[in-house]
């Protein structure tokens, strides 16, 4: 596809040309680290990749890609659901491992870095990433597979695979930005591919991909207020994030479902017991 070819591209130039230039260092100084080249790259994809290549020159309207105005609420509530229940387990783990409730020394020293962190994800990196591989390509290559119609999981299986494989590879300009070695990007890209699986799956859970550009966002920039548990630092926090939103909205549904089968069956055991007693 022409997306794929020149979203890699792009990522490409400013990776291995922009970003390894510091071009942008000059805008988060300036800044105190409020608005970063992150967010200033991925509006330009939102406008360039999504407005022009795939909404005005690929005839979908925002509604096909997902971007329907009526789920933002609902998207933001979710998401800051989440990020409250967060903050409070990682203010009970603050309060037990430093014995009193301590701010994140991010948060206290870079207010401003840190709410730039927020931004670029919010309405950069995860916006323009839902919208690009879980609003548009994986349900084109969904459509794609007609000729699998008759296989259903497979097909959908193949979509997820294909969809999040090529999501996974456009990060290896950036990888190899970061001075990883072949050997370490190999495992990251299986990661990455997860992590797109695991963002396609709740999206097809909830049908609502402001709520999955939530918890990208959650998940790349938790944001954590509080100094916690040093098992929450660096990836933890993003790990623990993941599993509370799997939690709250597979693990939950799963148990209420299972609950309900049970009272379901024990009402029809007392009811049968009842007629054989009458």
């Amino acid at each position: 596809m022409a997306f794929i070819g020149v979203h890699f591209a792009l990522a490409a130039v400013v990776n291995l040309v922009f970003f390894a230039g510091n071009a942008f260092s000059p805008l988060a100084s300036a800044t105190g680290g409020l608005l970063t080249g992150s967010l200033l790259v991925n509006v330009v994809f939102i406008g360039l990749l999504v407005g022009w290549m795939i909404v005005q020159r690929g005839r979908l309207r925002p509604y096909d890609v997902g971007l329907i105005p009526l789920h933002i609420p609902m998207g933001i509530i979710y998401t800051f659901g989440f990020w409250a229940m967060a903050q409070i387990v990682h203010l009970v783990f603050s309060l037990l491992t430093y014995g009193a409730v301590t701010l994140n020394p991010e948060w206290v020293s870079n207010a401003n870095m840190m709410i730039g962190l927020i931004l670029a994800q919010v309405i950069g990196n995860a916006l323009f990433e839902e919208i690009a591989y879980r609003g548009f390509l994986f349900p084109q290559i969904y459509l794609h597979l007609d000729g699998w119609r008759h296989r259903p999981w497979w097909r959908l299986g193949a979509a997820i695979l294909i969809s999040q494989g090529v999501f996974a590879l456009s990060h290896i300009p950036n990888r190899l930005y970061l001075g990883m070695s072949l050997d370490q990007i190999a495992p990251d890209l299986l990661l990455l591919l997860g992590w797109g699986f695991l963002y396609t799956i709740i999206y097809l859970r909830t049908d609502n991909l402001f709520l999955v550009v939530g918890v990208h966002a959650l998940g790349n920039a938790p944001s954590t207020l509080f100094a916690t548990a040093p098992v929450f630092a660096g990836g933890g926090a993003s790990l623990f994030m993941y599993a509370l939103v799997v939690l709250l909205l597979f693990g939950v549904p799963m148990l209420r479902a299972y609950g309900q089968r049970f009272r379901l069956g024990l009402d029809y055991g007392t009811q049968e017991g009842r007629r054989e007693y009458v």
